[in-house]
């Protein structure tokens, strides 16, 4: 068997579920890990963080195999925006390549071998720019891909990934003005509604107030430099993590929560060259921003309450 890419675990203060992940790395055995975990919040406010942040870290000392183990751990809390993005470059200054994994993604085994095969496949190919592992348990991912393991699309998304330091010096925590520029959400298969809805939440992280996030950016950045992101034809990852104790996937109830994963099947089948896939980029754009009729509905809904929205009183003023 080929050696584990380096991989980067991204932890924080849930303990329980970042050790779930790290056994499907020690399954893999990489030579090299990366662990970073954010500094805890004020404890006034969140009394928990201390402790549990030190056991995320304490997971650094369990580590059984042969194994470098390096290590970032902040003193204060940076959030979910700066200290996630942060790790990132840490490990990319550090790596040329490599597999990122957050507490609350957890791989199968065939999610590393997808990986490492890719990496070093496209390698060179400057517009491939991200390997995901997460296709949301949909039923639709090998129509889209067809006869092949994968697929092209165009949204970074980020439950268990991997990418290169070559792409990750395209990434920049604000987005600038660039993400004004409509004509570079523009993605084929996907409804202008929802092409809108994702340039809003991109836009909403220059806001003061907006979310503490980072991903937005980076799925901006491969769309902003024409980038490729592949994507399985089964999902390799299911996210463990919604629940009260989330910061941003709060609902137990959402469609994407604990999605069910598949088996790949090796040797991988390549597709002869990168090209966008509509159906691709049409599985994310749906469960990340609803499917496009209905959006379509709910601004309908939202047009006819504010159009008979006038009392009878200021009628028969007209």
């Amino acid at each position: 068997m080929k050696p584990c890419p380096p991989v980067l675990l991204i932890v924080f203060n849930r303990p329980n579920l970042a050790g779930k992940v790290l056994g499907a790395i020690r399954r893999q055995r990489p030579a090299k890990l990366y662990i970073a975990g954010d500094g805890p919040r004020d404890p006034a406010i969140n009394p928990n963080d201390v402790s549990r942040c030190g056991e995320c870290r304490q997971l650094a000392e369990t580590i059984d195999w042969p194994c470098e183990v390096f290590t970032r751990f902040s003193k204060t809390n940076q959030g979910c925006g700066m200290g996630v993005s942060n790790a990132i470059t840490w490990f990319f200054e550090n790596e040329e390549s490599g597999i990122i994994l957050e507490d609350d993604c957890l791989p199968t085994d065939d999610f590393f071998p997808f990986c490492r095969e890719l990496l070093e496949l496209y390698k060179d190919e400057n517009q491939v720019m991200s390997i995901c592992g997460n296709i949301f348990g949909s039923s639709r991912s090998q129509k889209a891909c067809g006869s092949y393991s994968y697929g092209f699309g165009r949204y970074a998304q980020v439950w268990g990934w991997a990418s290169w330091a070559r792409a990750w010096k395209l990434y920049r925590y604000d987005v600038g003005t660039a993400a004004d520029n409509f004509h570079l959400f523009k993605t084929r298969g996907v409804s202008m509604i929802q092409q809108r809805l994702h340039q809003s939440r991109v836009l909403s992280t220059r806001a003061s107030g907006g979310p503490d996030t980072w991903d937005y950016q980076w799925q901006f950045a491969v769309l902003k430099n024409n980038g490729l992101v592949a994507c399985p034809s089964v999902n390799l990852i299911s996210n463990i993590g919604f629940g009260a104790d989330a910061t941003h996937t709060t609902s137990k109830d959402s469609p994407v929560a604990m999605a069910s994963t598949g088996r790949l099947k090796f040797p991988q089948k390549h597709p002869p060259y990168p090209c966008e896939s509509p159906d691709v980029n049409r599985i994310y754009a749906d469960h990340m921003f609803g499917r496009a009729w209905k959006l379509r509905r709910k601004l309908l809904r939202s047009w006819l309450r504010g159009l008979f929205a006038l009392k009878p009183a200021d009628q028969s003023a007209v």
